[in-house]
This record gives structure tokens, sequence and C-alpha cells, in this order.
């Protein structure tokens, strides 16, 4: 994975973007990833105030801010749905974020809130490099928490163009399933929680 981030270095480089800006991301713990069943990824917008970072580093220490509730998700999803109240323990939730990868479309740091066209924009001039780490990860399933309109022509997905995000969707050509959901920083609690079981329960055997 390391290759990548010298691709995206180097295209930042020719596009005028400070390469100083990109924050890495991907699995976060490659030996617990390849144990999951499924092999979960989360794909998100951006991250906030984090220039240079890595975001798998800074996962491994355990869950902060909005990765509360993915690590609820995931906890989730890689035990069979139990109870909520058995998922909010802390110790639950960081060894659920061990077993998942996560990336953002856009890969320099932005602020708390981020443009739907800067994200467009971002994921289009970057497809190449975000579908070469996507395939590297190689997951079982997709959580789009809230990109799902640009995971539709980044993933070329033959949705109903009525109805676009109702439904999980399968990448055919990866055989993976993708998910609209919600983004996790306004999605906290066991509604959502309760609302992606049932997801779950619906596609049994699928997702």
């Amino acid at each position: 994975m390391d290759v990548i981030w010298y691709k995206y270095i180097k295209h930042y480089e020719k596009l005028g973007i400070n390469p100083k800006r990109i924050c890495k991301d991907g699995i976060i713990d490659f030996n617990e990833f390849h144990k999951a069943k499924p092999k979960i990824l989360f794909i998100m917008k951006d991250v906030n105030d984090f220039e240079g970072g890595d975001l798998r580093e800074w996962l491994k220490e355990g869950p902060r801010y909005m990765w509360h509730t993915i690590a609820k998700w995931s906890a989730g999803m890689l035990n069979d749905f139990p109870m909520y109240e058995e998922v909010v323990h802390y110790d639950v939730k960081k060894e659920a974020l061990k077993k998942i990868a996560a990336i953002n479309l856009k890969k320099s740091s932005g602020k708390a809130t981020v443009a739907p066209e800067i994200v467009n924009a971002y994921a289009h001039q970057d497809r190449e490099l975000l579908l070469e780490q996507i395939d590297s990860i190689a997951p079982d399933l997709i959580i789009s928490c809230g990109v799902m309109d640009q995971l539709i022509w980044l993933l070329d997905l033959k949705v109903n163009p009525e109805k676009p995000s109702n439904e999980p969707i399968k990448d055919k050509a990866r055989n993976i399933w993708v998910v609209p959901f919600r983004h996790p920083a306004r999605a906290g609690g066991r509604e959502v929680y309760n609302k992606l079981k049932e997801i779950a329960t619906k596609y049994k055997g699928k997702l």
C-alpha cells in the first residue's frame, strides 16, 4: 500500500495540490482485517484537520469522535448484531475497529464540513487511484457513508435511477455489496444501529 501514497504524491504535485495535505487511510490492522467475516470497507468524504496524518495509526488507539459510531456499526456487522447495549462498551468498539478498513474519497485534509461538489471533483480526478486502493483492500462489503452519489459512477453501479440510494446494490465486477447509509457524524444512536441491523437481516446470506 505504500506505493499508492507515492502515486498520490506525484498525482497531487501535477495538480498543483500540496501533497503534505494528504491523509493516509485504508486497512486499520492488516492481520485482523483479513481474519474478519465479512471484510468491511467504510467509504466517507474527507478527514477534518489532519494534514499529513495517518488515519490507520490514529484509529489503532481506539475510537474517538464519530468513530465511536463506526465502531458500533462494525461490532454489529461482525457479530451478528447483538443488542445495542453490548456494542457501546469501549473495548468492544476498539476491537471492532481493528477489523475494518476505512477510506475517504477526498484524501486532502479538510474542515468540519465539505461541499458535495468538492468531494465529487476530488473523487473524479483521483478515480484511478481510488479504484486501485479499493481493489487492493478487496472488501466483501462497502458501507457508503453519505457518498453514494460518487460511488454510483466510480464503481459503475447498475442502480435504479428513480431510487438510486434506497437499497444495497451489487458491484458485480468486484462481487461486492455496496450499502447506502448515513454519515456517522449524524447517526450515532440505537435507532440507526437497528436500521443497519434491519438491512443486514433483509439481505442475510448476501451481505
